[in-house]
């Protein structure tokens, strides 16, 4: 499997698409399940998402994935400090919210 991992900057990172799901997902009282057709959670409350997060996240996601620079891993820390702002605050963002974690 470590032969197949691809490196950035020397290190392996994954999206962890739980933290994902709960970090869009909202606060609520516990509503009376009498909804049809909803998708429901485990204890049969109807499934509410963060719309502004949502939208946020998909974009700093979609940022990082669209990114069409090359990227010199022998340079390490230098090849990505090359990289434009947008992928430096989605990738430090989506970091710090612990939505990307290092292998």
């Amino acid at each position: 499997m470590e032969n197949i991992l691809l490196d950035i900057g020397g290190k392996e990172f994954y999206f962890d698409v739980d933290v994902i799901s709960e970090a869009i997902k909202t606060d609520t009282e516990i509503l009376p399940s009498t909804v049809k057709g909803e998708e429901k959670d485990k204890m049969g409350i109807p499934l509410q998402i963060d719309v502004a997060k949502y939208e946020m996240y998909r974009d700093l996601v979609t940022t990082l994935l669209s990114c069409n620079e090359i990227i010199d891993d022998k340079m390490g820390i230098m090849g990505l400090n090359s990289l434009p702002i947008p992928f430096k605050l989605s990738f430090n963002t989506l970091l710090m919210k612990g939505i990307i974690k290092e292998l």
